[in-house]
């Protein structure tokens, strides 16, 4: 059987399109691999069987073999369902682990109808297996036997994977292996109009505000502070680590760098005091409500706090946890909200 080999990176994005149309090979130095049958010039469909690799947790990677559509999904992340309701496949998606934050944004309603089968943190591979499902898609650090199960032993049950690579933590991801899951997600279930539509609009945003920066060469870099769960009581709150990650990828495309490296700070106010960052990212999240109510303004108003040069700049921005921290399609609403505050021309 013939085979062919289509890269899907955001760097061949175009090369994707032209392929899809003329069948031509593409260049040899791309990185995320999708094999699949010779597809006839001018048809925009999968061809099965279809193989992909991932990526687990422990570097290793495995080949998955789809002989048909998927039907059933079990996903267990926010990311990956709201990637997959975008394609169209809310109808087989069969299972979701309980979302961090209450959902808004379009998907809300959608979300509130499928069903919760786990908590991210205490669902395991049996009740994963209960669903039946021929493939689970969602975030690498999930999949091990602790959890929904590894790719090996949901292999041997003759359920397919798919890790998104914007969620490997073996590796730092660009932003743009977003895109590149959407690609290959549309591959598997065969909507790869949609998927190279929707991955079209998602590189124009992208480009928009990597243009925009660009536009600002030679400005000095800034540093960014993301905080979470500020308690003007205590003085207290903590640090995201963005040292890795999409996150730091977006700080990079950004002329941004961590005020902290790691995640390891003292959760006080003398760590704002001493690294002294030219942004403050507030990070909102439903289990801190309470404090994220009045945290902004009780930055502003901290004496001790004054003179740093996010607060006298007035750069304290507000984002949520699903939009910093999550691997989907929401983090680039963070980039975008980012680049207009840092490099609009009324900024």
């Amino acid at each position: 059987m013939n085979k062919r080999v289509l890269r899907m990176t955001t760097a061949t994005f175009a090369t994707l399109f032209l392929l899809t149309a003329c069948g031509q090979k593409e260049p040899e130095n791309s990185e995320t691999t999708v094999s699949t049958t010779e597809v006839p010039k001018g048809v925009n469909e999968t061809v099965y069987p279809l193989e992909i690799e991932v990526t687990d947790p422990e570097g290793k990677t495995y080949t998955q073999k789809f002989e048909k559509v998927p039907e059933r999904i079990v996903t267990n992340n926010l990311s990956s369902i709201e990637i997959l309701l975008e394609l169209g496949l809310k109808d087989k998606i069969v299972g979701i682990t309980q979302p961090d934050n209450e959902v808004t944004g379009e998907f809300a309603d959608d979300v509130k109808d499928l069903e919760v089968i786990g908590d991210k943190m205490t669902i395991s591979k049996e009740t994963i297996a209960g669903y039946t499902p021929d493939i689970v898609v969602g975030r690498e650090m999930a999949f091990n036997d602790e959890s929904i199960g590894s790719v090996a032993t949901l292999n041997d049950l003759g359920i397919q994977t798919y890790i998104q690579t914007a969620s490997s933590m073996t590796t730092n991801p660009p932003l743009t292996n977003v895109i590149d899951d959407v690609l290959t997600l549309g591959k598997i279930f065969n909507v790869n109009e949609r998927a190279e539509e929707y991955a079209k609009e998602l590189e124009t945003r992208y480009q928009t505000v990597v243009e925009k920066v660009k536009a600002q060469d030679g400005d000095e870099t800034l540093t960014l502070l993301p905080i979470v769960a500020y308690d003007s009581s205590k003085s207290s709150f903590a640090v995201f680590n963005i040292s890795g990650g999409l996150q730091s990828d977006l700080l990079k495309q950004l002329n941004v760098k961590p005020a902290v490296e790691g995640s390891v700070a003292d959760p006080s106010l003398e760590t704002i005091i001493n690294t002294n960052p030219d942004i403050i990212l507030y990070v909102t999240a439903d289990r801190n409500a309470d404090l994220d109510a009045d945290a902004i303004e009780n930055i502003k108003k901290e004496p001790l706090l004054k003179d740093v040069n996010a607060v006298k700049e007035n750069r304290i921005f507000t984002t949520t946890y699903d939009d910093f921290m999550d691997y989907g399609v929401r983090i680039f609403d963070t980039l975008e909200m980012l680049g207009d505050n840092l490099y609009s021309e009324n900024k």
